[in-house]
Parts: structure tokens; sequence; C-alpha cells
């Protein structure tokens, strides 16, 4: 079996390798101060060894208190003893041995950070055949077979529901492929599931899967759903929020901030963020600059939240605010994109638009001019859309000789490609329309004919072409 790293979510599955730790308080206070030691001299094998030998002695005819001692090493990374007291579990004929064999499946997919997942379902495949009713060995064998072969990793879930009819398969599968980065996947996974098996982390993950997807309509809709199972959830109330935003249902995105700030769990910046978008939709801009504020606060490595604050300025009709926020953005973001360079040019243009002396106008359109020229410089492989916009500024700025220059570079871009896609060709069709369109008010109507020729072959259906050309 080819062997792969399989670490089953990561810590995810660690936190779920000791399942009896919180049902029995005795033995899960007495791991406290072992782990304690275990993490305080990680590289000392005596280490916490009299607390270990009292422990063993104390737990010594409890299988769970046994299994979760050696659940504690797997966290220290210390396969060997963790192997030892799964063996030494499973030599105890009075033990059923079902959580020694979850213990060594976990071994197996984390040790040497090479996991096999071919030894790992094994064990719990035997854990399986001891205890039929443990829905761990259940999960974790398709958590780890996932890779392997999906298809499998299913079967076994749904052997589980056979035996647990309520059990969530089409949540469990669809978390799985959650786990592996396969938003579609496990959006369709979700879509089968029974909303009433539904937990409100499956609501919860349901929602995200749908966000990350774009499909914001549905993320809001899982999240109002799993909210009249779940009411008040302060989780469910984030993903509602996000998709409102995006969605632009502002007051909506508002009343679910008000839910998740309501609630007692950790605040992030991003939630600030969000919060401010939505205040400022619904026109409440100075607590959406205080939640920006606070967004930065939270973690000032975080940028994003200053092109929220530059939003809301672009909102209050305050340009030079926005502005002076985008320049302090760009000059400190190593992330910033091509539509964040985009966006202060658009501000640029914006202010332009209030100004009615030709001269004044022009001073701000070129430096929104100026912006395009740097994209392309940053930007390269989308020079032509650049040039594009660029093309805009320049028609605004009532610079015809301009906007004909920069349409020549566009069709220079796009023919000296060796294939084009519909957007080459949609930016090819332009510019040569444009080159016709100038050529014909210069009164050069050969050069203008040529070029609306030219549209015609690139987009035999262009109206305005054969108008031109009398068609």
């Amino acid at each position: 079996m080819k062997t792969k790293k399989y670490l089953v979510a990561g810590a995810l599955m660690l936190v779920m390798s000791s399942p009896a730790m919180a049902q029995e308080v005795n033995y899960a206070e007495a791991l406290k101060p072992i782990v304690a030691a275990l993490e305080a001299a990680p590289n000392d094998p005596k280490a916490a060894k009299d607390l270990i030998k009292e422990y063993q002695k104390t737990f010594k005819k409890n299988e769970e208190a046994m299994v979760a001692l050696g659940n504690v090493y797997l966290l220290q990374h210390n396969y060997d003893q963790a192997s030892a007291i799964a063996q030494s579990v499973i030599d105890n004929k009075k033990f059923n041995g079902a959580l020694a064999y979850i213990l060594r499946g976990d071994i197996a997919a984390l040790k040497d950070s090479v996991g096999n997942a071919g030894a790992a379902a094994a064990e719990y495949q035997t854990a399986i055949s001891l205890d039929p009713q443990n829905v761990t060995a259940y999960e974790r064998y398709a958590k780890v077979y996932r890779h392997v072969n999906a298809k499998v990793a299913v079967a076994k879930l749904e052997e589980l529901r056979k035996i647990k009819p309520d059990y969530p398969v089409e949540a469990t599968a669809a978390e799985i492929m959650l786990n592996d980065g396969k938003y579609a996947e496990a959006l369709k996974w979700y879509n089968m599931a029974n909303p009433a098996n539904m937990s409100e982390d499956n609501f919860y993950n349901y929602g995200f899967a749908a966000y990350i997807t774009k499909d914001y309509s549905k993320a809001l809709d899982v999240a109002k759903q799993g909210l009249t199972k779940f009411p008040g959830s302060e989780y469910l109330s984030r993903i509602a929020m996000m998709a409102a935003v995006e969605l632009k249902d502002y007051p909506q995105a508002v009343n679910f901030a008000n839910a998740v700030f309501a609630g007692k769990g950790k605040k992030v910046s991003n939630d600030y963020d969000m919060y401010a978008k939505a205040l400022c939709g619904n026109k409440q801009y100075d607590e959406a600059v205080a939640a920006v504020n606070k967004a930065l606060e939270l973690d000032a490595n975080n940028l994003e939240p200053m092109k929220t604050l530059a939003a809301i300025y672009v909102a209050q009709g305050n340009d030079d605010k926005a502005l002076e926020v985008q320049q302090d953005y760009l000059s400190k973001s190593k992330k910033a994109t091509n539509n964040d360079w985009a966006s202060l040019a658009n501000t640029y243009v914006t202010k332009a638009e209030g100004i009615t002396d030709r001269a004044a106008k022009n001073a701000v359109l070129a430096k929104a001019f100026d912006v395009y020229e740097q994209m392309v410089t940053k930007f390269p492989s989308i020079s032509d859309w650049v040039w594009l916009n660029q093309a805009n500024v320049a028609q605004l700025m009532n610079d015809p000789d301009k906007v004909a220059a920069i349409y020549q570079k566009v069709a220079a871009f796009e023919e000296a490609k060796p294939n084009l896609d519909e957007d080459s060709k949609a930016y090819l069709e332009g510019a040569y329309y444009g080159l016709g369109f100038y050529n014909s008010k210069k009164g050069n109507k050969a050069a203008a004919d040529e070029y609306f020729q030219k549209v015609l072959k690139v987009n035999p259906n262009n109206e305005n072409a054969k108008k031109a050309l009398g068609m």
C-alpha cells in the first residue's frame, strides 16, 4: 500500500482520539499534571514517571482511562509508549479492546509524519468488529481512507447508518471533503443531508462551504435554517452576516452581526471588518469607522480592514480621505491585488466627476491614468484589461488621440497571442472598433473601414461595424 501523510485533519483527529476523557472526571483530572509534566520536559524520558506509575496503579481496571493515557503519549508524539499502552489494553482479557485498536489506528495514521492509511484502517476495522456501536471507529476509518478510495470511505459510514439510522452520513462525508479543501464536493454532500440530523457544526460547515464557493444565497439560507434549530447561535449568525454582506442585504447583515457580538465566543478582526461593511451599507458611517478601527486594533498585521475604511470614506463622499487610506494600504500590503490598485484609480475618477473645471478635472484624472500605468508594470499578464481601463480615463480627459494610441497597444497585445480566449476576443473587438471610430471621426475612411472589417473577422455579428461599413 502506498503510504502518504494521513494527519486526519491534524489536531481534530487528536481531539477525537480521547472520546472518553470527559466521561470520567477522576482520570481526566489525574491526567492533567501528567500532561503538564510531559510538556514541561518533552525530551526527558523520566518526566512524570512517578505520576504515570501512580495513575496506572489507580486506573488499571479502567479501559477508557488506560487508553486516555495512551492518547496523552500520542499527543506528545511518543508513539512507542502509546503503542505499549494500547498493547497492554489489548492483552488484558477483561477489556473489550476496541478503544485500544482505535489508538493503534491513530498511531499508524500519524507516526513519523508518514501515515499508512491501510494499516490505520485495518486497526479501525478491528475496533468496529469488537464494538460495532463505536461511532468513532467508523468515522476514523472513513477519514483516514478518504484519499485511498473515497467510495469505500463513504461506504463505511453507510455501514454505521445501518446500526444508527439517524447517523448523518452525508454531513460527515461532506466534512471529509471539506477537510481536504474540496468545497464544491462538500457542498454536494451537504445538499443531500437530512437537516433534522445535522448538528450546529454541520450547519456551520455547510454554510461555510457555500460561502467559500461564492453561493452566498445558499450560505444565507443554510445559516437561517440552522438558526431555527439552534436559535441565537453566534457561529451560524457569523455565516449569515458574511453572506448577507456579500448579497448587499445590509440591514439583515447588521441584525446577524448583533447576534454574533451578543455571543460569548472569541471575536476576531474579520468579525469587526464584516460588521463595518454591513454598517457602511446601512449608511451608519460613524459606527462603521469605529468597527474598522476595532478590527485593526485586534490584528495590526491584517491590513484588509483598511480597504473597508477606504470604501466607507468613498460612500461618505470623502474621496481625499479614501485616497489617503488606499495609498497607505498599497504602500504597506504585500498582498495587494490588481483590483486594489484599480480601486485607487476609480477613486480618482470618482473625485474627478465632481470637478467642473477642465484643467483641474484632468489633473485628477491624470493621477488615475498614472495608477494604471503602474499596473501595467506590476501586472503585465493583464495589460490589455489595464489599458482598456486607462483608455476610459483618457476618454474622460477628452483626449481621443491618447485613446487611439492605447487601443493600438491593446490590438498589438492580442494579435501577438497564438490563441485568443473569449475575453481577449472581446478586448480585440473593442480595440478595433474604437480605432475604426477614431479614424472615421478623423475623416480617414479607408483606415476606418479596414478596422471595421477587422472587427467582423473577430465577431461577424457586430452590428455597429456592419452599419459603419454600410452593410
